[in-house]
This record gives C-alpha cells, structure tokens and sequence, in this order.
C-alpha cells in the first residue's frame, strides 16, 4: 500500500506517520514505498499522477492551499486513490464526498478510529496491487490476489490462477518468491511452490485443500512453520471481519 501524509504541521505527520506503521505491522501489510511525508498540498501536487499514491491523508487547514482544494486536484489528475481527510471540524464533512473521500477522521483521533478509516481502504487497493517482477526489462504486471499457487520448473514459474488460468514467467524462483512472500497470504509450502492461503478450503496432516477441490502437498520439514503461518493468517482474517 502507497501512502501519502499532508499536513502542515510536523507533530501531526509524525504521530500519524507513527499510526499507520502500527496498523501496518499490526496487519501485516506490506507499506512499499514507506508512507511520503508533505507539509502543503503544493508540494504533493508536485510530480503526482495516476497510481502514484494508493491513499492519501490530508489535513484541512494548511497554510496555502487548503485541503479541500488539494483534494480537487489530486481528482483531476486521479481518480483511484482514497483520500482520508483529517481536520478538527466536521465543518467540511459533507463537502468531502464531492471529491469521494473514503473518510473523515476527526482530531484528536483515536488509533481505534484510524484503524477502522485504513481498513475500509485495505480491501480495495489489495484488489488492485500488483507486482513488477524483477529483472524482467519491460514492465509485467501480476496481481497477487488473483494467484491461486505458483511452482517452479525448468527456470520457468508457472502462475496459476483462482480462475483456472496459467501462465508461465521465465525467472528465477529466488527473485519470484522474494517478491510475492512479501504477502503474509502467501506461503512457502514446499520446494518449489507457493500457496494464496486465500485459495485454501482446509489444512490438513500433510497438504492443503484448496477450494478448487485440488491438493498440493506440505514439506515434512516446513509443516509446523507452514501451520503456523496459516493460523496466524486466518487468525488475522477472522480478527478484521
């Protein structure tokens, strides 16, 4: 997830800076880049284009250009981010959905309020992320979430998806895997192999069944990390429902 802080003054960027690392780490949400820092909405509007941010926070008052403008602009230049607007008045709460904000925080914030704005967010922005492979010399997009399992063959990793298809990508399993194991749904379950927990229907002694009806099977020697991941990650699904 891509975020962006604009706020004019730097006690507010940094708490909430501070917040949204917890909420991250908390659920397991890769923040790559780490969240952007900008004290105007000038300074924003600088280089910013389509997909550059997937949310951004903006403060209301700020010296120059206020937040509701800033917000005008961001939406002639994109129409996909979540903004999440943070003022002390509701003052501008009805004017906010003009721009479609996603929410209105209110200062002083609770961590309880902040953490229920960046998960009405989480849902779709993981819909949209996707990974640029490495070493790949064009750009080649691949959404994490539509991956089912990936394996590993002959230096080719085949992708297959929860819709049936497959595609194969010449790269290294090493490079492959360090970029999608960045996903806390996904699993090193044996050699060769990665698993979307979100694909799975039951764990069992010695593989996973997954939705589809199929079964890929477990390392004996992987079994209790692969265990404990998987309980980890429904824990936190079940938690956030």
């Amino acid at each position: 997830m891509r975020i962006a802080i604009v706020d004019d003054l730097p006690e507010d960027r940094e708490r909430l800076l501070a917040d949204i690392c917890r909420w991250a780490e908390e659920n397991r949400t890769p923040l790559n880049p780490p969240p952007v820092l900008f004290d105007s909405g000038e300074a924003l509007l600088n280089g910013l284009t389509e997909g550059t941010f997937d949310v951004i926070f903006l403060d209301i008052y700020m010296t120059g250009m206020n937040g509701m403008e800033t917000a005008r602009r961001i939406r002639e230049r994109s129409q996909d981010c979540r903004l999440i607007f943070t003022t002390l008045t509701p003052d501008f709460a009805v004017e906010s959905y003009d721009v479609e904000s996603s929410f209105y925080l209110l200062k002083p914030y609770t961590y309880e309020k902040l953490s229920l704005a960046l998960n009405r967010c989480q849902v779709p922005v993981q819909e949209e992320e996707f990974l640029v492979l490495p070493g790949r010399g064009v750009e080649e997009r691949l959404y994490p979430h539509e991956i089912a399992y990936t394996e590993y063959s002959n230096r080719r990793v085949t992708v297959h998806g929860k819709d049936g298809s497959c595609r194969q990508i010449a790269i290294k399993q090493g490079d492959f895997a360090d970029a999608l194991l960045k996903y806390p749904c996904f699993c090193d379950c044996i050699k060769g192999v990665l698993v979307n927990f979100e694909m799975v229907e039951q764990l069992e002694k010695d593989r996973f069944l997954l939705k589809n009806g199929q079964y890929l099977p477990i390392s004996r020697l992987k079994y209790q990390k692969v265990r404990e991941q998987f309980l980890d990650y429904l824990y936190e699904k079940t938690r956030h429902m």
